[in-house]
């Protein structure tokens, strides 16, 4: 009985490879022609291309749960891996994606019921019945793993995005070949701290900086956690010899901050940048356009 039931899942899995291709091409046909992401019939032929060979390859994944003995966990990893590296991406919304699992779901189960319908294939009901719970706990640990990787690379992207703000919001400008200016604007975290750490010692570094003017007028959150950070950038840009000036910080702001043990009395203040530069005869000419 256990070998009959075996044969047939093995004619079960050869009659899904045989027709996958079929399979695909109604998959893609039922892509919507108004739509914007890679599932869009609008999209071109390359896209087309990409979209067929990872899901001939999803056919077999789940076709071969049918069939073999071995477990396709280490298969299924990869594939998830895989694709959801592609989608996130090429920016594609979670929902479409999960979307597109259901559709092909359903077209995965009509060609099942096609071959149980098929009198010659002799299929019973625990055939049915097994072959039912392994296409819906495939299909869902398929989903699960996507959405795992999907999130890690997605998560990653807009981390990385983030860096590159960041790294943008902190740009050191050069006054002349010793002098520069740092405009800060916006809120100012840990994180960002820690970047604008790193970004200022390296721009300082490759153009040979010395004295930095810091102006904080332009940060949104002025308060002790912010003044802090901003206390350690200064102290490790004078562990390279870089002198800092700082403008555009409260005097209760810098007062609360000496309270709290963060003290800037050793470091050059000023309530404005106009001011600031004016005390260290920095000229900055007008330029006529």
């Amino acid at each position: 009985m256990a070998n009959l039931t075996q044969d047939r899942s093995k004619a079960l899995y050869e009659f899904i490879i045989q027709h996958s291709s079929d399979m695909t091409d109604s998959w893609l046909a039922s892509r919507d022609a108004d739509g914007h992401g890679i599932y869009s019939k609008r999209m071109g032929a390359e896209v087309e291309v990409r979209l067929r060979e990872q899901n001939q390859f999803f056919i077999k994944m789940i076709a071969s749960v049918f069939y073999e003995k071995n477990e396709q966990t280490e298969v299924i990893d990869a594939w998830a891996k895989r694709v959801a590296e592609d989608r996130a991406g090429s920016n594609t919304p979670i929902h479409e994606i999960i979307q597109q699992f259901k559709r092909f779901r359903k077209i995965f189960w009509d060609k099942i019921r096609e071959f149980i319908d098929e009198p010659l294939n002799n299929t019973n009901q625990s055939d049915i019945l097994i072959w039912t719970s392994l296409l819906h706990s495939t299909f869902d640990t398929v989903i699960e793993r996507f959405a795992e990787e999907y999130n890690f690379f997605s998560s990653r992207r807009i981390q990385a995005q983030q860096e590159m703000i960041n790294q943008l919001s902190s740009p050191v400008i050069p006054l002349s070949d010793s002098v520069g200016i740092l405009p800060l604007v916006g809120e100012i975290d840990t994180h960002r701290a820690k970047t604008i750490m790193e970004s200022t010692l390296q721009q300082c570094t490759d153009t040979n900086i010395t004295q930095l003017f810091i102006d904080l007028s332009g940060v949104a959150i002025m308060d002790t956690m912010v003044a802090n950070e901003i206390f350690q950038v200064v102290n490790t840009l004078k562990l390279i010899g870089v002198q800092s000036i700082i403008s555009g910080i409260r005097p209760e702001v810098a007062q609360t901050s000496v309270q709290l043990g963060i003290d800037f009395s050793q470091i050059p203040t000023q309530s404005t940048l106009k001011q600031a530069l004016k005390s260290n005869k920095i000229i900055i000419e007008k330029i006529s356009l």
